[in-house]
């Protein structure tokens, strides 16, 4: 329950912060006051916030599995042990697997969010340069007369 909480509390934190970023780098109150330079330079940005995200999430799933590999491992040492060092040694092994898993835990943690709040900034901004595109439709200019 407490890591749930910790991640609902992380996840309404990035998306408070993301709120307003327009507001943050250009000192614009709206986001449609932005130039297309300014909105392709925070899409660029917004790509690489949802890479960072998607890349710490996914190394933090494979440390929590690595971690809970070497727990185990540890802790069938500490079973099948009939020696004191042994014992030890299947502490050690065991405490470093609990401690990969926090750490990726950890880092999982923190990529969601900011996976979230890249995407979501993202689809701001492609809605935002949707003024900048041409439709490549041309009106008639003229006068007709018939008889």
């Amino acid at each position: 329950m407490k890591k749930l909480t910790i991640i609902a509390v992380c996840l309404c934190f990035a998306l408070s912060v993301n709120a307003q970023w327009y507001f943050n780098s250009y000192n614009v109150t709206n986001m449609n006051e932005l130039s297309k330079e300014q909105l392709n330079l925070s899409l660029e940005k917004a790509n690489k916030s949802i890479k960072t995200g998607q890349t710490l999430t996914v190394i933090g799933g494979i440390g929590c599995v690595i971690g809970g590999i070497i727990y185990s491992s540890g802790l069938s040492d500490i079973t099948e042990s009939t020696t004191y060092s042994e014992i030890d040694n299947g502490l050690n092994k065991g405490m470093t697997g609990i401690y990969i898993m926090y750490a990726g835990g950890i880092m999982a943690t923190v990529g969601i969010p900011i996976w979230i709040s890249g995407f979501t900034r993202k689809e701001q901004i492609e809605i935002a340069l949707v003024k900048f595109q041409t439709t490549g439709y041309i009106p008639e200019i003229g006068i007709k007369l018939t008889f």
